[in-house]
């Protein structure tokens, strides 16, 4: 029993000695004060939570949205030149008329639901979504159009107008 006693205080007393060594030895480095596991520590990525995402709101709208803020923006880029006075009907209330010549030009007559007659030159803008007449040649008008597809990118559309006979 005695013996058991004596190897006892002998582990006991190294244990002691070993831990007063090693709190007096003065560490050289920062990761011997930081335990190992500590040291294997992954630092978390920044979320930018201004553009998160939210996973419970339709995909559609947020593209629907980014594209009609693109879209606004381009039209106030368009904003600076004067606005014509075909800007502000639709086009499916616009009819061509009649389509002639003045010099090289081609030149077109568009007429309102109300019976008023416009004249208008390849450049000149007509319809709600900044259609820029492209090409005029002697039965129809052609412009292009910037509208939103379902991808949310905004797309070039071409829409025509044709003379229609006067009798119908």
């Amino acid at each position: 029993m005695s013996r058991i006693f004596i190897v006892c205080c002998y582990i006991f007393a190294s244990i002691q000695l070993a831990v007063a060594a090693d709190s007096a030895a003065t560490p050289d480095t920062d990761t011997e004060l930081i335990p190992d596991a500590m040291q294997r520590m992954q630092k978390a990525p920044d979320i930018d939570f201004e553009n998160l995402r939210d996973p419970f709101a339709s995909y559609l709208a947020l593209v629907a949205r980014r594209g009609r803020a693109i879209l606004d923006d381009q039209r106030l880029r368009l904003a600076n030149r004067d606005r014509e006075i075909l800007e502000t009907f639709d086009l499916s209330t616009l009819k061509l008329v009649a389509t002639y010549s003045m010099g090289k030009d081609q030149v077109a007559m568009i007429e309102d639901a109300t019976g008023k007659g416009y004249t208008v030159r390849r450049g000149n803008y007509m319809g709600k979504n900044n259609g820029r007449i492209e090409k005029i040649d002697s039965s129809t008008l052609y412009l292009v159009e910037q509208i939103i597809n379902p991808a949310g990118d905004i797309v070039d559309n071409q829409v025509t107008l044709t003379l229609k006979e006067v009798n119908e």
